[in-house]
């Protein structure tokens, strides 16, 4: 019989021996279990921020795995008794390592992206709202992607433009909260359509990325904002016409669809990364066939 046939019946403690956590060890997750459970008469809230929260990331990044399931729910216990237990005066308290607010933040996003086990778009939309309320601008963020796309609530482009407005006046230079708000220029969601506007904020935030504190955000982005950039050229959105310009924001594009290809990155069964360098390449072959055909295409 397999050792593991029984894992079912496992305690947590007895199936760390089966499974590698990677980047934090078996014992780190029993000495935080001890540790824990030893602190008598120190409230719950103060335990879990002092010795739990510092290695919640480091514990998510093996959430695929056996152990990885079984931290996964120590995590979403772990954050729920965060805020469930935690003195409410209507702050959050400036010891902590991880404010109310926040757990409810991050739980919102585990909830969300499914990475605790399980994708629950109404309990993401739940906690957002109350991270929000509690004044989160990640949260308020995350609750306009909830509106937009009907996750965990109705559609509302009205409220989630409010939601980024919200996002981008607390931090005009956070590249998010103003890409998405120049998305809802561009297609007039939940505000006049004004792709001026749109295609000027997305230029800027362009410039903006070369910053080091952006790169994590423009890798994850490039591809949506040369995209928009490539249409509006092509089509004269906001911009004067100019196929040349269209051209070298399509090229960027075949650039990162080759790059996703080799690396087997962005394939769902709702993205293709085969269709969408299949589109690029056809829009390249148009453009150039235009710019050949004529010369004064170029200067447009």
């Amino acid at each position: 019989m397999d050792d593991f046939d029984d894992d079912e019946n496992m305690s947590f403690e007895e199936s760390l021996s089966h499974d590698e956590m990677g980047p934090v060890t078996v014992e780190t997750l029993q000495n935080i279990e001890q540790q824990i459970n030893e602190q008598g008469g120190v409230p719950v809230w103060a335990v879990v921020q002092n010795l739990f929260v510092p290695t919640a990331h480091r514990i998510m990044q093996d959430a695929g795995s056996m152990i990885g399931e079984r931290a996964a729910s120590f995590v979403r216990s772990t954050l729920e008794e965060v805020i469930r237990t935690t003195p409410d005066s209507g702050d959050d308290l400036p010891d902590l390592s991880l404010s109310v607010t926040d757990a409810m933040t991050l739980l919102g996003s585990y909830y969300y992206d499914g990475v605790l086990g399980e994708q629950d778009y109404t309990k993401a939309f739940e906690y957002y709202k109350a991270a929000a309320e509690r004044g989160g601008i990640r949260a308020t963020l995350n609750l306009g992607y909830c509106y937009q796309y009907a996750h965990g609530t109705m559609r509302d482009d009205g409220k989630a433009c409010t939601c980024y407005s919200v996002a981008y006046l607390a931090d005009p230079t956070n590249p998010e909260a103003r890409y998405k708000m120049a998305d809802m220029f561009f297609n007039g969601f939940g505000v006049p359509r004004n792709e001026t506007v749109a295609v000027q904020a997305y230029l800027e935030i362009l410039d903006q990325v070369t910053d080091d504190d952006n790169q994590e955000w423009f890798a994850e982005n490039e591809e949506s904002l040369y995209r928009r950039l490539a249409l509006a050229y092509r089509d004269g959105r906001g911009v004067k016409r100019s196929p040349l310009k269209a051209l070298e924001y399509y090229e960027k594009l075949e650039i990162i669809h080759y790059r996703d290809l080799a690396h087997g990155r962005r394939d769902t069964p709702y993205y293709s990364t085969a269709q969408h360098l299949d589109s690029v390449q056809k829009e390249i072959a148009k453009l150039r066939a235009e710019l050949d055909s004529d010369p004064t295409a170029a200067s447009m």
